[in-house]
């Protein structure tokens, strides 16, 4: 390997272990590696003489800067304020609401009702964090009138809204078609979201069997009874922060969602430019009611992903990621035990780094250079990122800490230890299990 891959894979481990360590913001520090790549391949240039790298391999600001991804920062904030319009008018609390009052008692069904609405909301486009943001405190308004499916209602809601993000149209979606495209490798995307939901779908239902209300037992701040589970509670004073429901407001941001939509899936629109088109439209209609939308944009995840993806992008300037193949194909060429590597390290990842996003923008373009040829690259991108959507359950994730906050307080360490636990068996069992199918295929 030469000196720009070998340093390039250096920074890649360094900024891993101190966005964890020091809890910085891993696409800051991916600025950060990008900024040293140029200045130490053009320092080793000027210096190595006769041993100086290839011309091609030379970086600079220009060449590194034209990685960062206009279009999937376009998408996240066209997105957010697109949806922020559809909170904000009352219409998302006012269809959750109408929704579960429809199903009434039947407790069996009420944590599919949070699964499919945070999977149908972040398949429509939005960020999922957003769209677990807006769920987990209905869900807990929900709880307080019935707690035994508090649990499992939460956990539900939000793998659902991570799965959704598999969609061709969300920011995750996006960020796997991008890879592709630089791979020039084709995949269905659709397909790839329905491999996941039947993974999520798999899971929730083994949890839910798990966690049944039957089991629930009440008990002192959370401590295990002596039979069945502790019955976990929501926090007893409404944190619900939904907002009042305007009529016109409302109506219009339903009628931009499904628009959106439409124009997105059948027309084959810009996804970022036609979400931000309709936000403006809607910011000048209703001005009043429009004042520091622009809160809802993720700017952390903006940050993140852009700074991963272009240093992403300058480790593939200098062939690091070829040379990383090579490497892993020189160890074994059984592409089943590159299937086996690559699926634990994504979903152990993700566990560990609260970005899953950046987990998966980082690991997908290896994806597609191992198996790039293969005639089943949606079923293998289901094996290796299906399984890191489920690590969204982990308190160490924004998800999974909202969960914690808006269960009653004497029980919070209790729900963090069932969440921790949930999470630490996902990553042994589920990508094993995930990579049967492609493994049999391979």
């Amino acid at each position: 390997m030469t000196f720009p891959q070998i340093l390039s894979l250096v920074l890649l481990v360094l900024i891993l272990v101190l966005s964890i360590w020091r809890h910085v913001n891993i696409g800051l520090l991916g600025f950060c590696a990008a900024a040293v790549m140029v200045t130490a391949t053009q320092f080793y240039a000027v210096t190595g003489s006769a041993t100086a790298p290839d011309p091609a391999l030379l970086l600079t600001s220009k060449s590194v800067f034209e990685h960062f991804p206009g279009s999937i920062v376009t998408l996240l904030i066209g997105v957010s304020l697109l949806f922020g319009h559809f909170e904000r008018s009352g219409s998302l609390s006012w269809l959750t609401d109408k929704v579960y009052k429809a199903i009434g008692e039947h407790t069996l069904l009420i944590p599919w009702v949070g699964y499919m609405i945070g999977l149908f909301i972040s398949t429509a486009g939005a960020f999922s964090t957003a769209t677990i943001t807006l769920l987990v405190p209905v869900i807990a308004a929900l709880g307080r009138r019935m707690p035994k499916i508090f649990f499992i209602s939460e956990v539900a809601a939000i793998v659902g809204a991570n799965t959704g993000a598999l969609s061709p149209i969300n920011p995750v979606g996006t960020v796997i078609r991008d890879s592709a495209n630089h791979a020039q490798v084709s995949f269905n995307g659709w397909l790839l979201w329905l491999l996941g939901t039947i993974v999520s779908v798999s899971t929730v239902l083994v949890l839910q069997i798990i966690f049944s209300p039957s089991r629930m037992q009440d008990s002192t701040n959370g401590k295990k009874p002596a039979r069945g589970l502790a019955l976990l509670k929501p926090v007893a004073i409404d944190n619900n922060d939904k907002g009042q429901l305007n009529p016109a407001y409302a109506i219009c941001s339903t009628l931009s969602v499904l628009l959106f939509i439409t124009l997105v899936v059948f027309a084959g629109t810009d996804v970022g430019l036609t979400a931000i088109s309709l936000a403006v439209l809607l910011l000048l209609l209703f001005p009043e009611y429009s004042k520091n939308l622009a809160r809802n944009i993720p700017w952390n995840a903006v940050v993140v992903i852009s700074g991963l993806l272009v240093f992403i992008g300058t480790m593939m300037l200098v062939h690091t990621m070829d040379a990383l193949e090579n490497r892993l194909l020189g160890m074994t060429t059984n592409q089943i035990i590159l299937l086996f590597i690559i699926t634990y390290l994504t979903t152990s990842l993700s566990n560990v780094e609260s970005s899953t996003i950046g987990v998966i923008s980082l690991m997908t373009p290896m994806i597609f250079t191992i198996f790039g040829g293969s005639a089943h690259m949606s079923l293998i991108l289901a094996a290796c990122v299906a399984p890191a959507l489920l690590s969204v359950i982990n308190p160490i994730h924004i998800a999974g800490t909202l969960v914690v906050s808006y269960t009653d307080e004497k029980q919070q360490d209790a729900m963090f230890r069932r969440l921790l636990t949930i999470a630490f068996f996902i990553v042994p069992i589920i990508p094993g299990l995930t990579m049967i199918l492609p493994a049999v295929m391979l």
